[in-house]
Protein backbone atom coordinates (compact mmCIF):
# COMPACT_ATOMS: atom_id res chain seq x y z
CA UNK A 1 0.00 0.00 0.00
CA UNK A 2 1.29 3.10 -0.95
CA UNK A 3 1.78 5.79 2.53
CA UNK A 4 0.99 9.23 1.92
CA UNK A 5 4.07 11.78 2.06
CA UNK A 6 4.96 12.80 5.89
CA UNK A 7 6.34 15.95 7.47
CA UNK A 8 9.48 13.38 9.00
CA UNK A 9 12.32 14.18 6.78
CA UNK A 10 11.35 18.45 7.03
CA UNK A 11 11.06 17.31 11.09
CA UNK A 12 14.58 15.76 10.52
CA UNK A 13 16.05 19.04 9.72
CA UNK A 14 14.18 21.26 11.86
CA UNK A 15 15.88 19.54 14.69
CA UNK A 16 19.24 19.39 13.35
CA UNK A 17 19.38 23.01 12.70
CA UNK A 18 17.51 25.61 10.14
CA UNK A 19 19.08 25.87 6.61
CA UNK A 20 21.09 29.36 6.34
CA UNK A 21 19.92 29.24 2.82
CA UNK A 22 15.98 28.80 3.62
CA UNK A 23 14.71 31.78 2.15
CA UNK A 24 10.68 32.76 3.31
CA UNK A 25 9.09 35.58 3.36
CA UNK A 26 6.94 35.78 6.62
CA UNK A 27 4.09 37.64 7.40
CA UNK A 28 3.59 38.78 10.83
CA UNK A 29 -0.18 38.33 12.31
CA UNK A 30 -2.94 40.92 11.23
CA UNK A 31 -3.48 41.81 15.16
CA UNK A 32 -0.62 43.09 17.79
CA UNK A 33 -0.79 44.38 21.56
CA UNK A 34 -2.27 47.98 22.05
CA UNK A 35 0.70 50.19 23.72
CA UNK A 36 -0.64 50.45 26.98
CA UNK A 37 -0.92 46.42 26.65
CA UNK A 38 -4.28 45.84 27.28
CA UNK A 39 -6.19 44.84 24.58
CA UNK A 40 -5.29 43.92 20.86
CA UNK A 41 -5.32 46.36 17.58
CA UNK A 42 -5.20 46.29 14.49
CA UNK A 43 -1.92 47.50 11.95
CA UNK A 44 -3.72 50.48 11.91
CA UNK A 45 -4.28 51.12 15.24
CA UNK A 46 -7.76 50.19 15.59
CA UNK A 47 -8.77 48.22 18.48
CA UNK A 48 -10.38 45.00 18.23
CA UNK A 49 -12.86 43.55 20.23
CA UNK A 50 -12.40 39.88 20.73
CA UNK A 51 -15.47 37.91 20.41
CA UNK A 52 -14.79 34.27 20.05
CA UNK A 53 -16.77 30.94 19.73
CA UNK A 54 -15.62 27.70 20.76
CA UNK A 55 -16.01 25.29 17.73
CA UNK A 56 -13.27 22.84 19.03
CA UNK A 57 -14.09 20.07 16.70
CA UNK A 58 -14.59 22.18 13.53
CA UNK A 59 -11.76 20.45 11.58
CA UNK A 60 -12.61 17.23 12.25
CA UNK A 61 -16.19 17.06 12.22
CA UNK A 62 -17.60 19.71 9.50
CA UNK A 63 -17.13 19.77 6.14
CA UNK A 64 -16.62 22.88 4.16
CA UNK A 65 -20.50 23.47 3.57
CA UNK A 66 -20.80 23.37 7.38
CA UNK A 67 -17.87 25.64 8.11
CA UNK A 68 -19.36 28.35 5.82
CA UNK A 69 -22.52 28.45 7.74
CA UNK A 70 -21.00 28.34 11.08
CA UNK A 71 -18.86 31.54 10.56
CA UNK A 72 -21.81 33.23 8.40
CA UNK A 73 -24.24 32.77 11.15
CA UNK A 74 -21.22 34.15 14.00
CA UNK A 75 -20.88 37.06 11.72
CA UNK A 76 -24.22 38.36 11.37
CA UNK A 77 -24.39 38.06 14.80
CA UNK A 78 -20.67 40.23 15.27
CA UNK A 79 -18.62 37.75 16.06
CA UNK A 80 -15.07 37.86 14.72
CA UNK A 81 -12.66 35.25 16.20
CA UNK A 82 -13.25 30.91 16.27
CA UNK A 83 -11.23 28.81 18.60
CA UNK A 84 -10.80 25.26 17.32
CA UNK A 85 -8.26 22.72 18.15
CA UNK A 86 -6.76 20.77 15.39
CA UNK A 87 -5.95 17.59 17.41
CA UNK A 88 -8.62 17.18 19.47
CA UNK A 89 -10.11 13.59 18.91
CA UNK A 90 -14.04 13.38 17.75
CA UNK A 91 -16.28 13.75 20.85
CA UNK A 92 -19.53 11.97 20.79
CA UNK A 93 -22.02 12.80 23.79
CA UNK A 94 -23.97 10.21 26.29
CA UNK A 95 -22.03 8.85 26.74
CA UNK A 96 -19.07 10.96 26.15
CA UNK A 97 -16.12 8.76 24.19
CA UNK A 98 -13.63 10.37 22.33
CA UNK A 99 -11.38 8.79 19.52
CA UNK A 100 -7.98 9.76 18.78
CA UNK A 101 -6.89 10.67 15.34
CA UNK A 102 -9.98 10.28 14.05
CA UNK A 103 -10.66 10.92 10.23
CA UNK A 104 -12.92 14.27 9.23
CA UNK A 105 -15.89 15.01 7.05
CA UNK A 106 -13.26 13.64 4.19
CA UNK A 107 -11.99 10.97 5.78
CA UNK A 108 -7.92 12.20 5.75
CA UNK A 109 -6.28 11.92 9.45
CA UNK A 110 -4.07 14.26 11.15
CA UNK A 111 -0.87 12.16 11.65
CA UNK A 112 0.13 8.78 10.41
CA UNK A 113 -0.48 6.05 12.36
CA UNK A 114 2.35 3.10 13.25
CA UNK A 115 0.48 -0.12 15.08
CA UNK A 116 -2.42 1.56 15.48
CA UNK A 117 -0.88 4.67 17.28
CA UNK A 118 -0.54 8.27 15.86
CA UNK A 119 3.24 9.21 15.41
CA UNK A 120 3.07 13.76 15.85
CA UNK A 121 6.06 14.05 14.30
CA UNK A 122 4.59 12.42 11.10
CA UNK A 123 1.52 14.52 9.49
CA UNK A 124 -0.37 13.03 6.85
CA UNK A 125 0.14 14.92 3.49
CA UNK A 126 -0.87 14.24 0.12
CA UNK A 127 0.44 15.89 -3.32
CA UNK A 128 -2.20 17.84 -4.97
CA UNK A 129 -4.66 18.94 -2.96
CA UNK A 130 -6.48 22.46 -2.24
CA UNK A 131 -8.26 23.81 0.70
CA UNK A 132 -11.37 23.78 -2.17
CA UNK A 133 -10.82 20.50 -3.13
CA UNK A 134 -9.11 18.86 0.24
CA UNK A 135 -6.93 15.29 -0.21
CA UNK A 136 -5.35 15.54 3.00
CA UNK A 137 -6.52 17.07 6.75
CA UNK A 138 -4.20 20.29 6.52
CA UNK A 139 -6.05 21.29 2.98
CA UNK A 140 -9.30 20.94 5.08
CA UNK A 141 -7.65 23.34 7.89
CA UNK A 142 -6.42 25.71 5.38
CA UNK A 143 -10.25 25.94 4.20
CA UNK A 144 -11.51 26.66 7.92
CA UNK A 145 -8.37 29.82 7.52
CA UNK A 146 -9.43 31.09 4.43
CA UNK A 147 -12.84 30.95 5.17
CA UNK A 148 -12.50 32.72 7.89
CA UNK A 149 -10.17 35.20 6.70
CA UNK A 150 -13.23 36.24 3.96
CA UNK A 151 -15.30 36.95 6.30
CA UNK A 152 -12.59 39.03 8.59
CA UNK A 153 -12.69 36.47 11.20
CA UNK A 154 -9.58 35.12 13.49
CA UNK A 155 -8.96 31.73 14.05
CA UNK A 156 -7.37 30.91 17.22
CA UNK A 157 -5.88 28.02 16.49
CA UNK A 158 -5.15 25.42 19.48
CA UNK A 159 -2.24 22.78 17.43
CA UNK A 160 -2.79 19.94 20.15
CA UNK A 161 -5.19 19.45 23.19
CA UNK A 162 -2.99 18.95 25.75
CA UNK A 163 -4.90 17.65 28.31
CA UNK A 164 -5.56 14.90 26.46
CA UNK A 165 -2.16 14.38 24.41
CA UNK A 166 0.53 16.03 25.99
CA UNK A 167 -0.27 16.46 29.97
CA UNK A 168 -2.53 13.20 29.10
CA UNK A 169 -4.81 14.24 32.76
CA UNK A 170 -7.60 13.21 30.93
CA UNK A 171 -8.68 10.11 32.84
CA UNK A 172 -9.79 7.00 30.63
CA UNK A 173 -9.34 9.13 27.31
CA UNK A 174 -5.28 10.40 27.27
CA UNK A 175 -2.48 9.13 25.84
CA UNK A 176 0.78 10.59 26.20
CA UNK A 177 1.63 11.30 22.81
CA UNK A 178 3.73 14.36 22.43
CA UNK A 179 7.52 14.83 23.87
CA UNK A 180 9.17 18.43 23.96
CA UNK A 181 10.94 17.06 20.45
CA UNK A 182 7.77 16.47 19.06
CA UNK A 183 5.80 19.46 20.38
CA UNK A 184 8.89 21.55 18.71
CA UNK A 185 8.42 19.88 15.32
CA UNK A 186 4.91 19.70 14.83
CA UNK A 187 4.84 23.13 15.68
CA UNK A 188 7.42 23.79 12.90
CA UNK A 189 5.02 22.19 10.91
CA UNK A 190 1.79 24.24 11.42
CA UNK A 191 4.54 27.68 11.56
CA UNK A 192 5.55 26.72 7.81
CA UNK A 193 2.42 25.01 6.65
CA UNK A 194 0.07 28.09 7.84
CA UNK A 195 3.25 30.75 7.35
CA UNK A 196 1.29 33.38 4.85
CA UNK A 197 -2.00 33.48 6.55
CA UNK A 198 -2.31 36.84 8.82
CA UNK A 199 -5.49 36.40 10.84
CA UNK A 200 -4.40 33.36 13.08
CA UNK A 201 -3.73 33.31 17.17
CA UNK A 202 -1.83 30.39 18.08
CA UNK A 203 -2.72 28.77 21.42
CA UNK A 204 -0.91 26.22 23.54
CA UNK A 205 -2.02 24.07 26.34
CA UNK A 206 -5.72 22.96 25.75
CA UNK A 207 -7.75 22.48 29.07
CA UNK A 208 -5.07 21.74 30.90
CA UNK A 209 -2.59 22.97 33.79
CA UNK A 210 0.29 23.60 32.41
CA UNK A 211 1.81 21.44 35.57
CA UNK A 212 -0.86 19.10 35.85
CA UNK A 213 0.49 15.60 35.26
CA UNK A 214 3.98 17.11 35.85
CA UNK A 215 6.27 19.73 34.72
CA UNK A 216 5.08 20.03 30.84
CA UNK A 217 5.79 24.04 31.01
CA UNK A 218 8.65 23.07 28.36
CA UNK A 219 6.30 20.66 26.27
CA UNK A 220 4.43 24.04 25.48
CA UNK A 221 7.47 26.25 25.51
CA UNK A 222 9.09 24.26 22.38
CA UNK A 223 5.71 24.54 20.65
CA UNK A 224 5.92 28.14 20.38
CA UNK A 225 9.71 28.03 19.20
CA UNK A 226 8.78 25.67 16.39
CA UNK A 227 5.61 27.66 15.28
CA UNK A 228 8.17 30.53 14.98
CA UNK A 229 11.12 28.44 13.58
CA UNK A 230 8.12 27.09 10.88
CA UNK A 231 7.35 30.51 10.06
CA UNK A 232 10.64 32.65 9.66
CA UNK A 233 13.02 30.01 9.29
CA UNK A 234 15.13 31.18 12.34
CA UNK A 235 15.36 29.90 15.70
CA UNK A 236 14.54 31.65 19.02
CA UNK A 237 14.63 30.23 22.74
CA UNK A 238 11.35 30.69 24.70
CA UNK A 239 12.69 33.01 27.24
CA UNK A 240 14.74 35.26 24.59
CA UNK A 241 13.61 38.72 23.92
CA UNK A 242 13.56 38.52 20.15
CA UNK A 243 11.86 40.31 17.26
CA UNK A 244 10.84 36.90 15.84
CA UNK A 245 8.29 36.48 17.93
CA UNK A 246 6.33 39.14 16.35
CA UNK A 247 5.74 36.77 13.58
CA UNK A 248 3.44 34.95 15.79
CA UNK A 249 0.62 35.96 18.39
CA UNK A 250 0.32 33.76 21.20
CA UNK A 251 -1.93 32.70 24.08
CA UNK A 252 -2.13 29.75 26.18
CA UNK A 253 -5.45 28.06 27.26
CA UNK A 254 -6.03 26.79 30.65
CA UNK A 255 -8.00 24.02 32.62
CA UNK A 256 -10.60 26.07 34.27
CA UNK A 257 -9.26 25.87 37.31
CA UNK A 258 -10.17 29.46 39.23
CA UNK A 259 -7.59 31.67 39.63
CA UNK A 260 -4.90 29.28 37.93
CA UNK A 261 -4.63 30.43 34.23
CA UNK A 262 -1.83 31.02 31.98
CA UNK A 263 -0.75 34.16 33.63
CA UNK A 264 0.39 31.53 36.26
CA UNK A 265 3.10 29.71 34.68
CA UNK A 266 3.99 31.84 31.44
CA UNK A 267 3.05 35.52 32.09
CA UNK A 268 6.98 36.52 31.82
CA UNK A 269 7.62 34.65 29.10
CA UNK A 270 8.07 36.84 26.00
CA UNK A 271 6.22 33.72 23.90
CA UNK A 272 3.02 34.87 25.85
CA UNK A 273 1.57 37.92 23.99
CA UNK A 274 -1.70 37.69 26.40
CA UNK A 275 -3.29 35.88 28.90
CA UNK A 276 -5.95 33.29 28.99
CA UNK A 277 -8.83 32.77 31.40
CA UNK A 278 -11.16 29.72 31.58
CA UNK A 279 -13.89 29.55 34.46
CA UNK A 280 -15.93 27.21 32.87
CA UNK A 281 -16.95 25.19 35.42
CA UNK A 282 -16.88 28.36 37.88
CA UNK A 283 -19.52 31.10 36.59
CA UNK A 284 -19.12 32.57 40.45
CA UNK A 285 -15.27 33.84 39.28
CA UNK A 286 -15.42 35.21 36.21
CA UNK A 287 -15.08 38.96 37.77
CA UNK A 288 -12.52 37.81 40.04
CA UNK A 289 -10.12 35.76 37.62
CA UNK A 290 -10.22 38.94 34.86
CA UNK A 291 -9.21 41.35 37.94
CA UNK A 292 -6.45 38.99 39.21
CA UNK A 293 -4.59 39.05 35.60
CA UNK A 294 -5.27 42.83 35.33
CA UNK A 295 -3.58 44.01 37.91
CA UNK A 296 -0.52 42.20 37.12
CA UNK A 297 2.39 44.05 35.85
CA UNK A 298 6.02 43.84 34.86
CA UNK A 299 4.90 43.08 32.38
CA UNK A 300 1.49 43.91 31.84
CA UNK A 301 -0.41 41.89 29.36
CA UNK A 302 -4.19 41.60 27.81
CA UNK A 303 -5.94 39.01 29.56
CA UNK A 304 -9.35 37.54 27.11
CA UNK A 305 -11.82 35.09 29.19
CA UNK A 306 -11.30 32.09 26.72
CA UNK A 307 -13.39 29.78 28.18
CA UNK A 308 -16.45 30.46 30.87
CA UNK A 309 -19.36 28.45 31.22
CA UNK A 310 -21.28 27.66 28.04
CA UNK A 311 -24.88 28.03 27.39
CA UNK A 312 -26.94 25.43 28.03
CA UNK A 313 -27.32 22.18 30.33
CA UNK A 314 -23.77 21.55 32.07
CA UNK A 315 -22.82 20.10 35.65
CA UNK A 316 -21.90 21.46 37.73
CA UNK A 317 -22.79 24.49 36.75
CA UNK A 318 -26.10 23.55 35.73
CA UNK A 319 -28.21 24.82 33.01
CA UNK A 320 -26.99 28.73 31.81
CA UNK A 321 -29.10 30.77 30.44
CA UNK A 322 -28.85 33.99 28.50
CA UNK A 323 -28.70 36.19 31.07
CA UNK A 324 -25.93 34.19 32.51
CA UNK A 325 -24.13 34.34 29.09
CA UNK A 326 -24.47 37.97 29.45
CA UNK A 327 -23.17 38.37 33.26
CA UNK A 328 -19.99 36.45 32.00
CA UNK A 329 -19.38 38.70 29.11
CA UNK A 330 -20.57 41.61 31.07
CA UNK A 331 -18.22 40.69 34.44
CA UNK A 332 -15.30 40.20 31.91
CA UNK A 333 -15.54 43.81 30.14
CA UNK A 334 -15.67 45.50 33.27
CA UNK A 335 -13.25 43.30 35.04
CA UNK A 336 -10.82 44.60 32.40
CA UNK A 337 -10.58 41.92 29.40
CA UNK A 338 -9.41 42.52 25.98
CA UNK A 339 -11.88 40.05 25.08
CA UNK A 340 -14.82 36.79 25.48
CA UNK A 341 -15.65 33.93 23.71
CA UNK A 342 -18.76 32.70 23.91
CA UNK A 343 -19.64 28.81 24.35
CA UNK A 344 -23.06 26.21 23.78
CA UNK A 345 -23.02 23.13 25.17
CA UNK A 346 -26.73 21.57 24.52
CA UNK A 347 -30.37 23.14 24.71
CA UNK A 348 -33.27 21.20 26.50
CA UNK A 349 -34.11 18.97 23.97
CA UNK A 350 -30.50 17.73 23.77
CA UNK A 351 -29.24 18.88 20.57
CA UNK A 352 -25.31 19.46 20.60
CA UNK A 353 -22.96 20.19 22.14
CA UNK A 354 -22.07 22.75 19.73
CA UNK A 355 -17.81 23.03 20.95
CA UNK A 356 -18.29 19.26 19.36
CA UNK A 357 -20.04 19.95 16.87
CA UNK A 358 -22.83 16.71 17.19
CA UNK A 359 -26.00 16.20 17.04
CA UNK A 360 -28.29 19.30 16.02
CA UNK A 361 -25.66 21.64 16.81
CA UNK A 362 -27.03 24.01 14.29
CA UNK A 363 -29.70 24.52 16.31
CA UNK A 364 -27.89 25.88 19.08
CA UNK A 365 -26.69 28.64 17.12
CA UNK A 366 -29.41 30.86 17.65
CA UNK A 367 -29.75 30.52 21.59
CA UNK A 368 -30.66 33.12 23.55
CA UNK A 369 -27.35 33.94 24.93
CA UNK A 370 -25.63 33.83 21.75
CA UNK A 371 -27.85 36.47 19.83
CA UNK A 372 -27.32 38.86 23.01
CA UNK A 373 -23.32 38.99 22.02
CA UNK A 374 -23.85 41.04 19.34
CA UNK A 375 -25.31 43.90 22.04
CA UNK A 376 -22.13 43.35 24.23
CA UNK A 377 -20.18 44.25 21.37
CA UNK A 378 -22.09 47.12 20.21
CA UNK A 379 -22.57 49.23 23.92
CA UNK A 380 -18.93 48.70 24.64
CA UNK A 381 -17.55 50.25 21.38
CA UNK A 382 -19.94 52.63 21.58
CA UNK A 383 -19.28 53.90 25.35
CA UNK A 384 -14.92 53.93 24.66
CA UNK A 385 -14.43 50.59 25.77
CA UNK A 386 -10.58 50.59 25.15
CA UNK A 387 -10.14 53.34 28.11
CA UNK A 388 -12.19 51.90 30.64
CA UNK A 389 -10.86 51.12 34.19
CA UNK A 390 -12.49 49.14 36.43
CA UNK A 391 -13.53 51.48 39.52
CA UNK A 392 -14.21 49.70 43.13
CA UNK A 393 -15.77 52.54 45.48
CA UNK A 394 -19.08 53.74 43.72
CA UNK A 395 -21.29 51.02 44.62
CA UNK A 396 -21.99 51.48 48.28
CA UNK A 397 -24.40 49.29 49.26
CA UNK A 398 -26.00 45.56 48.01
CA UNK A 399 -23.08 45.02 45.75
CA UNK A 400 -23.60 41.80 45.30
CA UNK A 401 -21.19 38.68 45.15
CA UNK A 402 -20.25 36.19 42.33
CA UNK A 403 -22.32 36.45 39.08
CA UNK A 404 -24.51 38.85 40.81
CA UNK A 405 -21.97 41.63 41.62
CA UNK A 406 -22.69 44.86 40.62
CA UNK A 407 -19.67 46.25 38.67
CA UNK A 408 -18.04 49.32 37.66
CA UNK A 409 -15.97 51.04 35.42
CA UNK A 410 -15.12 54.86 34.47
CA UNK A 411 -14.23 55.55 30.26
CA UNK A 412 -11.11 57.63 31.24
CA UNK A 413 -11.58 59.48 27.73
CA UNK A 414 -15.04 60.82 28.59
CA UNK A 415 -15.61 60.74 32.18
CA UNK A 416 -18.77 58.66 31.61
CA UNK A 417 -19.36 56.18 34.27
CA UNK A 418 -21.21 52.29 33.58
CA UNK A 419 -22.34 50.20 36.32
CA UNK A 420 -23.29 46.40 35.44
CA UNK A 421 -26.55 45.31 37.39
CA UNK A 422 -26.62 41.73 36.52
CA UNK A 423 -30.15 41.60 38.09
CA UNK A 424 -32.85 43.74 38.82
CA UNK A 425 -32.02 45.20 42.62
CA UNK A 426 -31.44 48.69 43.93
CA UNK A 427 -28.09 50.02 45.20
CA UNK A 428 -26.59 53.26 46.75
CA UNK A 429 -24.09 55.28 44.87
CA UNK A 430 -21.48 57.91 45.61
CA UNK A 431 -21.30 59.98 42.48
CA UNK A 432 -19.41 63.03 43.93
CA UNK A 433 -15.98 61.44 43.45
CA UNK A 434 -16.34 60.81 40.26
CA UNK A 435 -18.18 63.73 39.21
CA UNK A 436 -16.92 66.65 41.17
CA UNK A 437 -17.30 69.99 38.72
CA UNK A 438 -20.78 68.61 38.24
CA UNK A 439 -23.98 69.61 39.94
CA UNK A 440 -25.81 67.01 38.40
CA UNK A 441 -25.96 63.93 35.97
CA UNK A 442 -27.60 62.31 33.03
CA UNK A 443 -28.97 59.34 34.11
CA UNK A 444 -29.65 56.27 31.13
CA UNK A 445 -30.40 52.65 31.36
CA UNK A 446 -29.28 49.86 28.77
CA UNK A 447 -31.07 46.95 28.00
CA UNK A 448 -28.47 44.42 28.20
CA UNK A 449 -31.38 41.45 26.82
CA UNK A 450 -32.75 43.59 24.02
CA UNK A 451 -30.11 46.35 23.07
CA UNK A 452 -32.53 49.33 23.74
CA UNK A 453 -31.72 52.43 25.55
CA UNK A 454 -34.17 54.01 28.09
CA UNK A 455 -34.93 58.19 28.40
CA UNK A 456 -32.37 60.09 29.48
CA UNK A 457 -32.88 62.21 32.62
CA UNK A 458 -30.65 63.87 35.12
CA UNK A 459 -30.12 63.67 39.14
CA UNK A 460 -28.21 66.19 41.15
CA UNK A 461 -24.82 64.55 42.43
CA UNK A 462 -25.32 66.55 45.92
CA UNK A 463 -28.13 64.53 47.21
CA UNK A 464 -26.88 62.11 49.68
CA UNK A 465 -28.06 58.42 49.95
CA UNK A 466 -28.56 57.93 46.22
CA UNK A 467 -30.09 54.64 45.36
CA UNK A 468 -30.92 53.14 42.39
CA UNK A 469 -32.44 49.81 40.37
CA UNK A 470 -32.96 49.41 36.69
CA UNK A 471 -36.85 49.59 35.27
CA UNK A 472 -38.76 47.72 36.72
CA UNK A 473 -39.69 45.05 33.78
CA UNK A 474 -35.97 44.59 32.95
CA UNK A 475 -34.02 41.32 34.02
CA UNK A 476 -30.60 43.13 34.58
CA UNK A 477 -29.34 46.38 33.05
CA UNK A 478 -25.82 49.16 32.68
CA UNK A 479 -26.90 52.38 34.30
CA UNK A 480 -24.43 54.86 32.53
CA UNK A 481 -23.63 58.46 34.25
CA UNK A 482 -22.31 61.49 32.38
CA UNK A 483 -21.51 65.18 33.81
CA UNK A 484 -24.44 67.84 33.27
CA UNK A 485 -21.64 70.27 32.84
CA UNK A 486 -22.83 73.68 32.77
CA UNK A 487 -26.51 73.00 33.57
Amino acid sequence: MKLPHCFGSLLLTVLIGCSSTDQRNPVKPILKVSENSRYLIFENGEPFFWLGGTTWGMSEWLTREDIDYYLDNRKEKGFNLVQISLFWGKRVDDPVNFSINPPNAYGFQAFVEVEGEPVPCQPCIMEGGTPQSPNDYWDHVEYIIQAAEKRDIIVALLPVWGRRYVNATHKGFSSNLFSIQAMNGYGNFLGQRFQDYSNIIWVMGGDVAADAGGDFLHHYRSMAEGIITGITGETVQWDEESPLWDYALMTYHPDGTPLLNSSEWFHNDPWLDFNMIETYQSRNMVYKAVQHDYILDSPVKPTVMGEPAYEGERKPTGFSTGVQMRRQAYHSFFGGAAGFTYGAFRDKEGNGPLFSPYEGWKKLLDMEGANSMKFVKSFCLNHNWPHWIPVHDMIMSNLGNGEMQKVAVIAESTGECFIYYPDNSHSQLELSKYFKEAEKVFVQWFNTASGTYSVKSQLAVSEEDIYLSPPADWSEAILILSACIGR
